[in-house]
C-alpha cells in the first residue's frame, strides 16, 4: 500500500499550513475555492498558455508532471526554467512576497523529484509571488530537506490511519476556503464550549431560476440562460447568477445549457405539476467515500440508528410546538392550550423510546395533534377549511400547498446532503425503499413546519393565495400555474429569511442551517461529533 501512494506535492504543503486542511482534501476530495483559490487558477491558466516559453537569456518548460514511488510523490511542476546550463524549479504564488515553510517545502518537494527524474542535484529553487512581481530564492540546504521528510511521514501515516486532525484554532481559519466543512468552532459550540465569532458565508445563495409554462424552452446563449415560449422570451439571466434550476410541466432544455450547469456546479430538479420531485442532474458526486463508507456501516448499527432518530424526532416534535405556541398567542384558544400541552408531555417521552417502533408511535401522536390544530391558526376570514393530513392526492387546498411545499424542501435537503457527501437514499428514520430518498426525509423533519408550514400559514392569511388559485386534476386538488409560482415565490422567500441560530449567536437563512445541519451529521457519521442534535426554534 505504500509502494502505490502518491502524494501531491501541494498536500505536502497544505500540512504543513494546516493538518485539517490536507486531511480534507486529500482523503475526503474537498474543492472547495475562494477568491484566492480562484486568483490562483486563473494566473495558472493564463500562464498554461504556451508549454515551452524561449528567451534569449533563458528556456521555460511548464506544467512538467512528475511522480515518485520511492519519495511517494506526485506533482505538476508550473516551471522548470534552464539558464546558461542550470536547471531550477519556480513555484507561482499569489499576494506579496513571504516567508513561509509551507511554500519552500513544496518547492524542495518538486525539487526531488525533478533531481529523481532527471538524475543530477539541484542547489536552489525560486518562488514568484504575483503580488510583488518578485522571486524568493529558496536554497534546498540538508534541513530543508528533512523538513519535507518529516512532513512525508507525517502525510503517509494520516492517509493510512484515516484520522482527523484537530483544528489549528488560529488565525488560519480567517478566510479559509474549508471553513463551512470544518466548522471547528460550531461543534466547540455544540459541546458547551465558546461560540462561534462569526457567521460563515453561504454556499448557496438561493438564487432560482424556476420555469413551469408549459411549452417553454431553457437555452444557453452566450453566458446567459435564456427561456423562450413560441417567439416570446420570458426570461434572460446572467448563468453567474444561478445556484438551481427547477423545471415542471414537460419544459425543454438543450444539452449544451444542461452541460453548462453542470460544469458550474448547478443543479437542475424536474418536478411535476403537483410538485413531486421527479429527479435531479446533479454535478459530480462528492468524492468523500469515506463518509459515505461510515454512513453504511453505521445505519447497519440499531443502537446508533435509533439515538440519531431521537434527534430527528425531538426537532420535528419541539418545532411543531413552538409553531403552534407563536400561533396561541393571538387566537387565545384553551383548546389549543391543551393540544400544546399534549405534545409538550411527548417531548420527554423521546428520549426514553426502546426502539424505532415506539419513537414513531411518539411521533404519529404528535404529528395527530398538531395537524388536528393546525386548522385553528387560519385566520377566519380566508377561504379554506382544513381537517386533517391527506395527500396522493390531496384533497383540498391546504393539503395540496403542504404537499408541494414538502416536495421543495425535500429537494433542497437533498442538496444539503449532497454537498455534505452523504447518500441521500440510505435513512435512518425512515426506512429506504427504491428511489426514494429516506435521508432527505430523515433531515427534513424538524424543518417541515418551521418552514413549510409557515410559509402556507403566511399565503394564505395574507391572502397571497386564494381559492381561485386551485384546480382538480384526477380525484385531487392541486395548485394552477399562477399558484405555483406564487407559492414558490414565497417557499423562497422562507428559505432566504436570516433568523439568529438557537444556538451560535448569528444571523444565517434557512438555507444555510438545512446545509449546517448535513454537514454535522457527517461529522457525527465521522467521528468528529458524539451525537446529532436537532436545529430546535426558540
Amino acid at each position: 500500500m505504500n509502494q502505490d501512494l502518491l502524494i501531491p506535492v501541494s498536500a505536502v504543503a497544505e500540512l504543513l499550513y494546516c493538518p485539517r486542511n490536507f486531511y480534507y482534501r486529500v482523503l475526503e476530495g474537498a474543492d472547495e475555492t475562494n477568491k484566492h483559490v480562484t486568483q490562483g487558477k486563473v494566473e495558472e491558466e493564463r500562464r498554461d498558455a504556451y508549454a515551452r516559453l524561449s528567451r534569449p537569456e533563458y528556456t521555460q518548460y511548464r506544467r512538467i508532471h512528475l511522480s515518485s514511488e520511492t519519495l511517494n510523490l506526485s506533482g505538476i511542476l508550473d516551471v522548470v526554467e534552464e539558464k546558461a546550463g542550470e536547471l531550477y524549479p519556480v513555484e507561482f504564488k499569489t499576494g506579496q512576497t513571504k516567508d513561509k515553510l509551507n511554500d519552500a517545502v513544496q518547492l524542495c518537494c518538486q525539487a526531488m523529484l525533478l533531481e529523481e527524474h532527471l538524475g543530477m542535484n539541484l542547489e536552489k529553487g525560486y518562488i514568484h509571488y504575483t503580488g510583488s512581481q518578485r522571486r524568493k530564492v529558496v536554497w534546498f540546504d540538508q534541513q530543508l530537506r528533512e523538513t519535507a521528510y518529516t512532513a512525508i511521514g507525517n502525510a503517509k501515516r494520516i492517509i493510512l490511519s484515516n484520522e482527523i486532525p484537530l483544528p489549528v484554532a488560529d488565525a488560519r481559519c480567517n478566510g479559509c476556503s474549508l471553513a463551512p466543512r470544518c466548522l471547528h468552532e460550531e461543534v466547540s459550540s455544540l459541546q458547551g464550549e465558546s461560540k462561534p465569532r462569526r457567521p460563515l458565508p453561504g454556499i448557496n445563495l438561493g438564487r432560482t431560476l424556476y420555469v413551469d409554462s408549459p411549452g417553454a424552452y431553457l437555452r444557453k446563449r452566450g453566458e446567459r440562460v435564456v427561456v423562450t415560449k413560441e417567439k416570446d422570451t420570458l426570461a434572460d439571466v446572467p448563468l453567474t447568477d444561478i445556484d438551481q434550476v427547477v423545471v415542471a410541466n414537460g419544459v425543454n432544455a438543450s444539452v449544451s445549457l444542461l452541460t453548462s450547469l453542470l460544469y458550474n456546479g448547478v443543479p437542475a430538479y424536474f418536478i411535476t405539476g403537483a410538485g413531486r420531485v421527479m429527479g435531479w442532474l446533479n454535478p459530480c458526486w462528492n468524492r468523500n467515500i469515506l463518509l459515505r463508507q461510515d454512513q453504511f456501516r453505521l445505519v447497519q448499527d440499531r443502537e446508533w440508528r435509533l439515538n440519531t432518530a431521537k434527534g430527528f424526532v425531538m426537532g420535528k416534535v419541539a418545532n411543531m410546538r413552538t409553531i403552534l405556541k407563536r400561533y396561541s398567542r393571538s387566537i387565545n384558544d384553551s383548546w389549543l392550550e391543551d393540544r400544546i400541552c399534549q405534545i409538550s408531555a411527548i417531548v420527554p417521552k423521546i428520549a426514553e423510546a426502546d426502539n424505532v417502533d415506539t419513537l414513531r408511535g411518539y411521533e404519529g401522536n404528535a404529528s395527530r395533534i398538531y395537524f388536528s390544530s393546525f386548522g385553528t391558526l387560519f385566520k377566519e376570514k380566508a377561504d379554506f377549511n382544513f381537517e386533517h393530513r391527506n395527500r396522493r392526492p390531496p384533497k383540498d387546498p391546504v393539503n395540496a400547498l403542504l404537499s408541494f411545499g414538502y416536495a421543495m424542501l425535500t429537494k433542497d435537503v437533498t442538496s444539503g446532503l449532497i454537498l455534505a457527501g452523504l447518500d441521500p437514499y440510505l435513512g435512518i428514520y425512515h426506512v429506504a425503499h427504491y428511489g426514494r430518498p429516506a435521508l432527505a426525509l430523515d433531515l427534513m423533519e424538524e424543518f417541515r413546519c418551521i418552514i413549510v408550514d409557515s410559509v402556507v400559514l403566511r399565503t394564505i392569511n395574507s391572502g397571497m393565495i386564494g381559492s381561485n388559485e386551485f384546480e382538480e386534476y384526477f380525484g385531487g386538488i392541486q395548485l394552477t400555474e399562477a399558484g405555483r409560482k406564487k407559492f414558490f415565490t414565497a417557499y423562497q422567500q422562507r428559505m432566504s429569511q436570516e433568523i439568529t441560530h438557537p444556538i451560535f449567536d448569528y444571523k444565517l437563512p434557512y438555507r444555510r442551517i438545512i446545509e449546517l445541519q448535513a454537514r454535522f451529521l457527517a461529522k457525527v457519521m465521522r467521528g468528529e461529533m458524539e451525537e446529532y442534535k436537532a436545529f430546535v426554534v426558540r
